[in-house]
């Protein structure tokens, strides 16, 4: 192995290997890390909502406990994961081995979502006792100007690492690497698809000398679209102690895998889809927009599905429908990151209303996947109505508890509101009262967990 990295070395942009060197002896040796080709992670994980303001909470975080086995020589990778929360410890197991991913829940195992397969290869890529190693070994790698961060210098290479394109950033001061810096999609994870083509960092901090000899962090801090994603604190790490037996894929679990899960989370046919009462539609999919409401003879789409491939199904599914299903606009209420079919309905230019905290979710979509954010339209302040083939639609900014610019809409032929968040009895409760304040009789509500729903018996929901 020291044989490839020196003919690396020499192939490589020379003045970008004596910065990595220092990193690399720094963190014990190149044959020290090297030698680190099994290891056991204990870790606890933040996740972390995206959120684009200043807001202290509104990450909203929530926590895993790991118990992660990994075998670098085998490309498997084996994450014990138990929720913390009010649920209680619910636990399962998932397993890479090279092309498969399966999942034991409930004491059985199934196939699981290619996704995981894209995880561990960004993973492994970027774990920081091999990211080094690989990009010494890459053959463009290339050394870039310094930089500063914090007031600090920090030597920059770029270097294709596991067919990721990245750039390193090594601190001139004590020589150890800062973080790691990519672009890339992840077009099978159901919950990073939206973005398309985004910007994603790791940073390393918390350094430790471990067992192995090697001085690794024990804390990676993941950042996406230029947003706090999630924190990894490493608790505990043991070497060489995890078997082979740990990563075992019968045959007929990976013939199950190919036959049922390699394919994106989204990828889900529409064969619950329904129109209701003539003028609600839906979709019924994971992934797809709550649905849409008829009025004359075109739809309005509420929210825009998770990924383009979630809308372009349920539009082509309405225009199935009898008597035809032109779309005449999208309203997206909901300050969240799952509007990724926003630049599907941006390429056909259907209008995209937008809420107040919506906008730069859907702004940074649309330029991610290569549109402009003119094709979406803010809704107005005060609320606006949208005339659509004789039929009118309110839509007007909510703040609602921990969601501030929501959006609501109402149809007053329907006596029909809807706001995606209305799900919860706390944001139902916003919501009516703010209809009761516009003088807006309603008799039905929509979220998105429910489109057409009758409204609660007048005391059930929680006051304001």
């Amino acid at each position: 192995m020291l044989k490839v990295l020196l003919l690396a070395a020499l192939a490589a942009d020379p003045p970008a290997v004596p910065a990595l060197d220092t990193a690399l002896a720094r963190m014990g040796g190149a044959e020290a890390l090297e030698r680190v080709e099994r290891v056991r992670y204990d870790m606890i994980t933040q996740w972390q909502r995206t959120a684009f303001d200043a807001r202290p909470y509104a990450d909203q975080p929530s926590y895993e406990q790991h118990t992660d086995w990994r075998d670098y020589g085998l490309g498997a990778w084996r994450n014990t994961r138990k929720f913390l929360g009010a649920g209680g410890g619910r636990e399962i197991t998932d397993v890479v081995r090279d092309s498969v991913a399966i999942r034991r829940m409930n004491g059985a195992w199934a196939p699981l979502s290619v996704a995981y397969v894209d995880e561990r290869r960004e993973l492994f890529a970027f774990a920081p006792e091999r990211v080094l190693l690989l990009a010494k070994r890459a053959a463009d790698l290339k050394a870039l100007p310094d930089t500063a961060i914090a007031g600090v210098a920090h030597a920059r290479v770029s270097a294709t690492i596991e067919g990721f394109p990245a750039t390193l950033f090594l601190r001139r001061t004590d020589g150890l690497p800062a973080m790691v810096r990519w672009r890339a999609a992840q077009p099978n994870d159901f919950g990073l698809v939206p973005w398309g083509e985004m910007e994603a960092e790791v940073w390393y901090s918390g350094w430790r000398r471990t067992s192995a000899g090697v001085v690794l962090p024990t804390q990676l801090d993941v950042r996406r679209v230029g947003r706090p994603y999630k924190r990894v604190t490493i608790l505990s790490a043991a070497f060489d102690g995890v078997v082979a037996d740990s990563f075992a894929v019968s045959d007929s679990l990976r013939q199950a895998f190919f036959a049922t899960a390699n394919r994106p989370m989204h990828d889900l046919p529409l064969d619950s889809a329904k129109v209701v009462d003539g003028r609600f539609a839906i979709f019924g999919a994971f992934g797809t927009p709550p649905g849409a409401v008829k009025l004359g003879r075109r739809w309005v789409l509420l929210e825009t599905g998770q990924a383009p491939l979630s809308v372009e199904r349920s539009a082509a599914w309405l225009a199935g429908q009898a008597g035809g299903g032109a779309l005449a606009g999208a309203v997206v209420t909901m300050p969240a990151a799952g509007q990724g079919g926003a630049a599907w309905l941006a390429g056909r230019r259907v209008p995209l209303h937008v809420a107040p905290g919506a906008r730069p979710f859907v702004a940074t979509i649309l330029k991610n996947h290569g549109r402009s954010a003119a094709a979406m339209t803010p809704v107005a302040v005060r609320g606006q109505w949208l005339k659509v083939d004789g039929d009118s639609l309110w839509v007007e900014p909510i703040d609602l508890p921990d969601a501030p610019g929501a959006a609501l809409v109402y149809v007053p032929s329907l006596r029909w509101a809807y706001s995606a968040l209305a799900a919860s009895p706390l944001h139902l409760d916003y919501v009516l009262a703010r209809l009761r304040e516009r003088g807006m009789p309603v008799e039905r509500i929509g979220s998105a967990r429910g489109l057409v729903a009758p409204l609660p018996p007048a005391g059930t929901a929680p006051q304001r």
